[in-house]
């Protein structure tokens, strides 16, 4: 792959029309043959266990599912801190997990923000006497280099913007522009092929 790449980056600064054609073809053939595995996003489970929520602290992503698993008892899954519910980015919760709903099962946005988010159980003095709190790590997911159009990956249909894009960057936002230089060049597309495939 690597050989790949210097043959690209030496061909951009050949302006003979020809080399281009051919640095075309070679790109579709490693985009055809790089394979891509897609992003999947992990579920945790979380048990009840009397008055405790185990694990008490876990590090989850964006996008992960969580899942409170009920053992005894009547309590709740409630977002805040120091026992008061409140919201986390934008988020909460606060549903009950009892033996109606022996599980609360929750997909965190895909945009919510590093941080830590706390919960606990709102049911009478079970947070405040029996210390029932816990908390996920929220660790946002590293950036993306050269997922141009934002879908997770990084592969012909983000080379094909930046080859598109081609050139010294205009007025308005110049996306394909993965090192901030004001060019869309062959330093740019080193960064795209060295990201290629899914995104962390």
């Amino acid at each position: 792959m690597m050989e790949g790449v210097f043959f690209v980056l030496s061909v951009l600064d050949d302006p003979d029309p020809l080399s281009m054609r051919h640095l075309l073809s070679t790109m579709a053939v490693i985009t055809l043959t790089i394979p891509v595995i897609p992003v999947i996003a992990e579920t945790h489970v979380i048990m009840q266990e009397g008055f405790a929520f185990v694990p008490s602290s876990l590090t989850v992503a964006p996008g992960d599912t969580i899942i409170w698993q009920r053992t005894s008892g009547g309590h709740t899954v409630t977002t805040g801190t120091d026992c008061t519910p409140g919201a986390y980015d934008g988020f909460s919760i606060n549903d009950a997990l009892n033996s109606i709903t022996p599980t609360v099962e929750v997909t965190l946005p895909s945009d919510l923000a590093a941080g830590t988010l706390g919960y606990f159980c709102n049911i009478s003095s079970h947070c405040e006497s029996l210390g029932m709190q816990a908390s996920l790590t929220i660790e946002a997911p590293e950036p993306c280099v050269g997922d141009i159009n934002d879908d997770g990956l990084v592969n012909g249909a983000d080379l094909g913007l930046m080859l598109g894009a081609w050139g010294t960057c205009g007025k308005g936002p110049c996306v394909a522009d993965l090192n901030s230089d004001g060019i869309v060049n062959g330093a740019d597309l080193g960064l795209l092929l060295g990201g290629w495939g899914s995104c962390p």
